[in-house]
């Protein structure tokens, strides 16, 4: 019988879940979003056809209740495949930044100073030629593609181990995503 005051390690989906939401949550609430840009809503941004088409197989999708952090909190939808990890998370949000670089810089700093003891820090490396800047962050058992456009971040939540198949799926399905955001934004 398990001891009611032993720890527990926590999955990787459990810390993949709390690193999104601390970081993916506070960085996308904007007190500044104007009304007329209006909430992304994630799940229309990537069309569960559009993500079966990318991953290759039927995808279910799924919307994540974020109310809870505020009314201008990022949205997020989750896309699953019945594989473990075969599917992903998709969180969009208003962001007001005049400097992509800038703001990618300011994020990096902040996802490192906020990792919790015993969580792996994520690795950044630059992805060109996808919005206005965009980036990977990676831990050992997960990648995330962070791209701001639009006066909007988008970013792609893979719960695999980072590999150039998981970096060009992320790119993939980014650019579905990015795609949709400028379409919205023309209109």
């Amino acid at each position: 019988m398990r001891s009611p005051n032993r720890k527990r390690a926590a999955s990787p989906t459990q810390l993949l879940a709390v690193v999104v939401l601390t970081f993916g949550l506070a960085a996308c609430t904007s007190e500044n979003a104007t009304a007329d840009q209006g909430k992304i809503d994630a799940c229309e941004l990537v069309s569960a056809a559009d993500a079966g088409e990318v991953l290759g197989t039927d995808v279910t999708v799924n919307r994540i209740d974020t109310s809870a952090a505020g009314p201008d909190a990022a949205s997020m939808c989750s896309y699953q495949t019945g594989q473990i990890g075969g599917g992903f998370m998709l969180l969009a949000g208003r962001v007001p930044y005049r400097d992509a670089a800038a703001e990618v810089a300011d994020r990096q700093k902040e996802e490192l100073s906020g990792v919790p003891a015993g969580i792996p820090k994520p690795t950044f490396s630059d992805v060109t030629g996808l919005g206005e800047a965009a980036y990977l962050a990676e831990t050992p058992e997960s990648l995330e593609l962070h791209v701001l456009d639009h006066g909007a971040v988008i970013v792609v939540t893979l719960s695999r181990k980072p590999d150039t198949a998981a970096e060009t799926l992320a790119e993939q399905l980014a650019r579905v995503a990015v795609g949709n955001l400028e379409n919205e934004a023309d209109q």
